[in-house]
C-alpha cells in the first residue's frame, strides 16, 4: 500500500483533510497505481480509478483535479516512500560500505515491490509532461545528495558524479532484473545491492561468482 506516507497535492489555501478523508485519498492513490500499471497513463480514465477504488467520481474530484493531478500525487507519494525507506535503513549504520549496501538494498526492495509502477514511470510517464520529469529529477537529486557523504567516506572524490552514476547503475540493474533478464538466475535485493556496491566501489573484477546469499558479510 502507498497510504503510509502523507504527501498532498492540495494547495495551502485548501482546508486540511480529516483522518477519514486521508484514508479515502489513499484508497484513490492505491487504486490509481494499480490502474496505471495495468492500462498505462494514456489508457487510464478517472472512471476506471474510481471504480477500482469503489468510490464515486465526486469523491475523486474532492482530492484531485484530473488524471494528471492524481498521477503527479502518486509520483510524489512513491518518491517519498522510497526516500524514507532508504533513510531508515541507513541512518544508524556507521560502516560506510554496509551503509551503501543497505541503501541500495532498500532501492532494490522498493523496485521488487512495485516493478510495474517503476516500468510505467520509466517508459511512459516521464515523456508525458515536463512536470513529471521534473519530479523524477528532484527525486534523483535528493537520493544522490543522500549517498554523497557515504561515497566520500569510501574515498570517492567526485561525489556528485559518482552518486548519479550509482543511481543510474542501480536503475538499470533493477530494470534488467525484472524486464530484460532471460536465462540468468533471479537475484535477491541483497545480492543486487552487493553486486552493485562491489562493481561501483571495487571494480567489475571484484564481483564474486557466485554471489553470496543473504546473511553474508555485506548482505
Amino acid at each position: 500500500m502507498v497510504t503510509d506516507v502523507s504527501v498532498s497535492s492540495r494547495t495551502a489555501s485548501e482546508s486540511p483533510l480529516t483522518e477519514r478523508q486521508w484514508v479515502r485519498r489513499g484508497e484513490l492513490l492505491e487504486a490509481a497505481r494499480r490502474v496505471f500499471e495495468r492500462d498505462g497513463y494514456h489508457g487510464t480514465t478517472v472512471s476506471a480509478v474510481v471504480q477500482a477504488a469503489g468510490l464515486s467520481q465526486g469523491a475523486f474530484y474532492l482530492y484531485f483535479t484530473d488524471k494528471k493531478g492524481i498521477f503527479a500525487a502518486l509520483q510524489d507519494e512513491m518518491a517519498t516512500l522510497l526516500r524514507r525507506r532508504i533513510y531508515w535503513v541507513t541512518r544508524d549504520e556507521l560502516d560506510a560500505r554496509r551503509r551503501l549496501e543497505a541503501g541500495l538494498r532498500a532501492y532494490f526492495e522498493f523496485y521488487d515491490e512495485y516493478p510495474a509502477y517503476n516500468r510505467r514511470l520509466t517508459i511512459e510517464g516521464l515523456g508525458i509532461d515536463g512536470s513529471f520529469e521534473a519530479r523524477q529529477t528532484e527525486l534523483h537529486q535528493t537520493l544522490a545528495a543522500a549517498f554523497e557523504p557515504t561515497l566520500r567516506e569510501l574515498g570517492v572524490r567526485a561525489t556528485t558524479v559518482a552518486a548519479f552514476a550509482l543511481l543510474g547503475l542501480a536503475a538499470q540493474l533493477a530494470y534488467w532484473q525484472h524486464f530484460q533478464r532471460q536465462h540468468e538466475p533471479s537475484m535477491s535485493a541483497a545480492q543486487l545491492a552487493h553486486a552493485c556496491a562491489s562493481l561501483f566501489v571495487d571494480g567489475a573484477g571484484s564481483i564474486p561468482t557466485p554471489l553470496p546469499q543473504e546473511g553474508g558479510t555485506h548482505a
